[in-house]
């Protein structure tokens, strides 16, 4: 059995608290200011000793008594403010739906196999439609000159292949936070096909325009395991990193559900609004597991916490995705902030078993976020003195509403280029 591990928010990190949180809890407390390529955090956490992100002021703690925790809570005088069991996180694209329903319900088998030929034996568009790809026109990509330069993006997911034409000559700077697999390679290909999306330029094979932010720095925080599934101290781990850094926007593919009427996290209400305040924006995927029209989800975490941006998915045909998660915890939190292209989207991805090519279309919110981060970029390069809240704020004002489409499901709308 696996051991169990909780995500502790402090009111301080002064040094008589963090001894107090030790005696009390009687484990061992390092800072994340400690950890480096050779003492990482996941190497750091177990029974006796838990790790403190600096920038965030959230601990990781391991095995732990729950009840203990909540009485802490409960002491004003106790620097425990608030804590949550560690949440698992997958990939937000369209093929995940597939696997959990396969893992669920064995009723479902004969649902499971149509959905999974038809996403499979979808026709590829001819070479000459894929000229330009349909997203970078929905959002007006042919409008700017702006390239992304000078501006980080890091892309917090299942790694980078660093093989492929496309990234091989780029300098990327990367981590991995999932422990014995590296930042710069990718077997599962979702991190690269986000990359791509957002930081890549011309496609090798046909030399059409498939990424938005070519000139960007890309950065790689490695969050998800090449099984494509992540933990909350990972990505805690890799946005404490991503904010010492310095890095301008967070693109996060990578969703949890929650339920109807579940309030957002305190913890990533509180790391979203402390990135805000470092000028970091963080952007993730609204989530995928909706079948509409009859069965709209909730927005997924963490993109449910009003400090960080939720994307929601449209098709070529200025559609709602049918997977994609909507505004329907209002009174809760977990609106939509905008959409963007999210089916049948072209981007770089890894040679592996089931693709035998540098390239491959998915869907889902996955797809959705990086054309949002990729924007971003362009906007920080057109507008250097704008603050992260700032280019937020743009982003939604600049958004088109989509004709017959409601708030709850696009937000704004479509995000646009000036």
């Amino acid at each position: 059995m696996e051991n169990e591990r909780y995500i502790v928010l402090l009111k301080d990190q002064a040094k008589s608290s963090i001894k107090k949180v030790e005696k009390e809890l009687e484990v061992s407390i390092t800072s994340s200011e400690f950890l480096s390529k050779d003492n990482r955090s996941y190497e750091v956490i177990d029974e006796d000793n838990g790790v403190l992100f600096k920038n965030l002021g959230v601990m990781v703690v391991e095995n732990l008594d729950e009840d203990q925790l909540k009485n802490a809570v409960k002491n004003d005088s106790n620097p425990i403010m608030y804590f949550e069991k560690e949440r698992d996180f997958f990939p937000a694209d369209e093929m995940k739906i597939i696997a959990e329903l396969r893992k669920k319900s064995a009723e479902l088998s004969d649902k499971i196999n149509e959905l999974e030929n038809f996403i499979n034996n979808k026709p590829i568009p001819p070479k000459n439609l894929i000229e330009l790809e349909w997203g970078l026109k929905a959002i007006g990509i042919e409008r700017t000159s702006f390239t992304g330069k000078g501006v980080d993006i890091c892309i917090l997911d299942t790694g980078l292949e660093m093989t492929h034409p496309d990234f091989s000559a780029k300098v990327v700077e990367g981590k991995s936070f999932i422990q014995g697999e590296d930042w710069n390679s990718d077997p599962n290909g979702h991190g690269t096909h986000c990359a791509g999306i957002a930081a890549g330029n011309l496609r090798s094979d046909t030399g059409k325009r498939y990424g938005i932010a070519k000139d960007c720095n890309l950065k790689v925080a490695k969050v998800l395991s090449n099984q494509g599934k992540g933990t909350t101290s990972s990505v805690i781990d890799a946005i404490d990193w991503a904010i010492t850094k310095k890095f301008r926007i967070l693109s996060l593919s990578l969703a949890a559900p929650v339920g109807i009427n579940e309030k957002p996290s305190v913890l990533f209400e509180t790391v979203g609004n402390r990135a805000l305040e470092n000028n970091c924006l963080i952007i993730a995927a609204a989530g995928n597991d909706s079948n509409r029209p009859s069965l709209p989800k909730p927005v997924s975490a963490p993109a449910n916490s009003p400090s960080i941006m939720a994307v929601a998915a449209i098709d070529g045909q200025m559609k709602i995705a049918r997977f994609s998660n909507a505004g329907i915890n209002p009174l809760e939190g977990g609106n939509i902030d905008v959409c963007a292209p999210g089916v049948d989207i072209f981007s770089s991805y890894s040679k592996n078993i089931k693709n035998k090519n540098y390239y491959a279309p998915l869907s889902g919110t996955s797809m959705a976020t990086p054309h949002v981060s990729g924007l971003a970029a362009l906007l920080m390069e057109q507008f250097p003195g704008k603050t992260a809240k700032e280019i937020w704020k743009l982003i939604e004002t600049q958004a088109k509403p989509i004709e017959g489409l409601k708030y709850r499901d696009i937000g704004s709308g479509l995000i646009q280029m000036i």
